[in-house]
């Protein structure tokens, strides 16, 4: 509800703003723009009919700019959360669909364990237990098969929409061409339907980028809501798709500002439109769920290759682990000046979080962010030899050679974890546990293993699993709740804002033959005031 109520005030403060500018107006009539001013004093009387009805037509034409403005804000922001929604229920169905992957699938894991080594005194891996345990990888890696889709194919949905985007660029830019250069008086109607299209191509790139429109005496520009400009009159910018050679899925957008640059990235300037939500919704939901589901992955795997350790060890093979996964990966920012070398791995599972990392060196000080909430992790440090070690949350990155001021690294701990996920044990490996009841029929060398590690541990650790799984879950399944609830009154927003228009050539009021100058000035701001009000009180009533 607070989503509604913040959109609800939005729009009373953009009519608020339109009736204080129109009291002004109406308060300081004699205050003309600079150029109807130049027009008045260089042409005709100001009294003249003529110039009565070109200063109401500016007046109007200004009050109609304010209310496309507007309509426009709210149509982007319509168009970007309409692809979130759409992207959600994806991502939600998946959720949905592999919900019995940290308790149903686990759980039989355990239980079969239990069965196969407690209860039957087992000490091998048994068919059944090797069975369990594909079980669970193939849902892990059939969860990654349906999220790789869902981000290739926003992928290709990205690239698509620049094309389209660039396609109106073109023709938006052709035509301003046209009205710029062309005989006015000649073609009058031709120009207004000229005119007329541009709005509407306008419009149709503002869904896709979020765009406004600034007009000032000749020139007519069309800027990104949140940046450059992508026409000034005879200048045009075209967007480009970002891809990397290295992550196959991987998207962006950007500009080249002549042939010979490097491409600009301007992801953060496009932040409404249904390219506003793609990119948001792959840079926040795909990669936290790609991070979430690592990181279960590996907390899971990490937890059992401990078990491993301490029960292979009683057989004398230190390095038999049920679980091989990837470390993570890590990437130096094209910005480094230094020539250093990097290797990442895990150091322990367990502290595993959810997120990217970026790595900053800055006054040799080195500063580790968590991508997901902006916070600092705590990490230790030390160096020796060419060697620096940096470890935070079970993670140790090594960086050999000299580090530069400035020097960046992204840590991500998931990018190849669920591709690379696979089972390293064979069916009949020598294998035993027990649970808390047997602890003292153990000798001392094995009191250790059972203290720390037995199944019912293991049932509590899965149970957490799940219950970190359902809390995401249920996070996007709150978001798509949120705007679903949200859309409705944005909707109304926009039929409120419809047939708002102010045309002097329907308005019989003015009788330029009977009004003077300011007559006809203070009938114009009165009646824009009117509408206003007007639509501030239907924004009242809508949300009441």
């Amino acid at each position: 509800m607070s989503t509604v109520l913040n959109t609800a005030i939005s729009g009373m403060n953009a009519m608020k703003k339109l009736i204080d500018h129109t009291m002004k107006k109406i308060n300081n009539p004699h205050k003309n723009s600079e150029v109807t001013q130049i027009f008045m004093e260089n042409s005709i009387q100001r009294d003249n009919p003529n110039a009565i009805s070109l200063q109401v037509k500016e007046i109007y034409d200004e009050y109609n700019d304010f209310i496309t403005t507007e309509k426009r804000k709210t149509n982007s922001q319509i168009q970007n959360e309409e692809m979130k929604i759409e992207q959600l229920l994806k991502l939600e169905d998946l959720l949905c669909d592999k919900s019995d992957l940290f308790n149903t699938l686990i759980s039989d894991l355990y239980n079969e364990i239990k069965q196969d080594m407690i209860l039957n005194h087992s000490n091998a891996i048994s068919q059944n237990i090797t069975s369990k345990l594909n079980d669970i990888i193939f849902s892990i890696k059939d969860f990654n098969h349906k999220l790789r889709f869902l981000e290739t194919d926003l992928k290709q949905s990205v690239i698509d929409n620049v094309k389209k985007a660039n396609a109106l660029i073109d023709a938006i830019h052709d035509i301003t061409m046209d009205i710029q250069y062309f005989p006015i008086s000649r073609m009058h109607n031709t120009i207004n339907g000229l005119i007329d299209k541009r709005e509407n191509l306008v419009d149709e790139l503002n869904t896709l980028v979020g765009v406004k429109v600034v007009k000032q005496h000749n020139n007519y520009a069309v800027y990104l809501n949140n940046g450059i400009s992508l026409i000034d009159n005879n200048h045009k910018q075209n967007l480009m798709p970002l891809t990397s050679l290295s992550d196959a899925q991987y998207i962006s957008i950007g500009y080249v500002e002549n042939d010979y640059s490097r491409p600009i990235k301007i992801e953060n300037m496009i932040s409404s439109g249904i390219l506003g939500s793609l990119l948001q919704f792959r840079k926040e939901e795909l990669t936290n769920a790609r991070n979430k589901i690592g990181q279960l992955t590996v907390d899971f795997a990490n937890r059992i290759n401990q078990y491993a350790e301490l029960r292979y060890s009683r057989f004398e093979n230190h390095e038999k682990k049920f679980f091989n996964f990837s470390d993570p990966e890590t990437i130096q920012s094209s910005t480094n000046t230094s020539s250093t070398q990097t290797l990442v791995r895990w150091e322990d599972g367990k502290h595993a979080q959810a997120t990217d990392y970026i790595i900053y060196f800055k006054n040799n000080i080195w500063t580790v962010t968590r991508m997901l909430d902006g916070s600092i992790a705590k990490h230790n440090m030390y160096q020796k030899d060419n060697i620096t070690s940096i470890n935070f949350d079970g993670i140790q990155l090594l960086i050999k050679g000299e580090h530069a001021d400035g020097d960046i690294y992204m840590i991500k701990p998931y990018s190849k974890t669920l591709d690379t996920l696979q089972l390293s044990i064979d069916t009949n490996d020598p294998f035993t546990l027990s649970s808390v009841k047997h602890t003292n029929q153990l000798n001392p060398k094995n009191s250790e293993i059972t203290n720390q590690f037995n199944i019912d541990n293991l049932i509590d650790h899965q149970k957490k699993l799940d219950q970190s799984y359902q809390k995401f879950s249920k996070s996007i399944s709150y978001k798509d709740h949120v705007l679903e609830e949200k859309l409705p009154f944005e909707k109304s927003m926009m039929k409120i804002l419809e047939n708002k228009q102010m045309n002097l050539d329907n308005d019989s009021d003015f009788h330029f033959n009977e009004l003077n100058y300011e007559q006809a000035c203070y009938l114009a701001n009165v009646k824009i005031l009117a509408t206003a009000e007007k639509i501030f009180n239907e924004i009242i009533d809508c949300y009441s």
